[in-house]
């Protein structure tokens, strides 16, 4: 199988350098080395509730979401997230949400999802589709699982209807814990 080009991996707000080889997630504790302008003060850790509110708004407000739906999902995503901080989950135990990842291949392709997340061992990545007769994201999809990525599609209605709570949110949540 060819090699992925990963690095960088091109944000709204530049390029983010992930080490493939040491294996490690990239999460919510990482966003100061990632995201610019995310305050690496004492409190950062302290709080990891208020950490999380933070980054969602960071999120939302500086990475040119494309609609509602994809500011829908960072909040529901966030409201887990702090459910899960609330339970006693630290900061190292959520990913990190990359909105509008973009990825390059060999061959000059691009592909650019709503979403990714790095497991440490692969990409999960996330588009929302508003209409089931979209098409024309087939062939992106297919080339990210081709390049061992797990994709998921995410209706904008189910989302809209039934959050993450639906099936395929619970397999996005899911994966996202493996």
């Amino acid at each position: 199988m060819p090699t992925v080009i990963h690095n960088p991996v091109i944000l709204p707000f530049g390029p983010v350098d992930i080490a493939q080889e040491a294996h490690s997630a990239l999460t919510l504790e990482d966003a100061s080395q990632v995201l610019p302008g995310v305050a690496t003060s004492m409190g950062w850790r302290q709080c990891p509730v208020e950490a999380a509110h933070r980054l969602c708004e960071i999120l939302r407000s500086r990475c040119e979401l494309r609609g509602s739906h994809e500011h829908l999902f960072l909040l529901l995503y966030f409201d887990h997230v702090i459910e899960q901080l609330q339970a006693g989950a630290t900061l190292h135990d959520a990913l990190l949400p990359l909105p509008n990842a973009q990825f390059s291949f060999i061959g000059d392709a691009f592909v650019t999802a709503d979403f990714a997340f790095w497991t440490g061992r692969r990409f999960v990545t996330v588009f929302i589709r508003e209409s089931r007769f979209d098409r024309h994201w087939l062939k992106e999809e297919r080339l990210l699982k081709t390049w061992g990525f797990e994709v998921f599609q995410l209706m904008a209605e189910q989302l809209e209807t039934r959050g993450l709570s639906g099936e395929i949110g619970g397999k996005i949540l899911e994966a996202l814990r493996s």
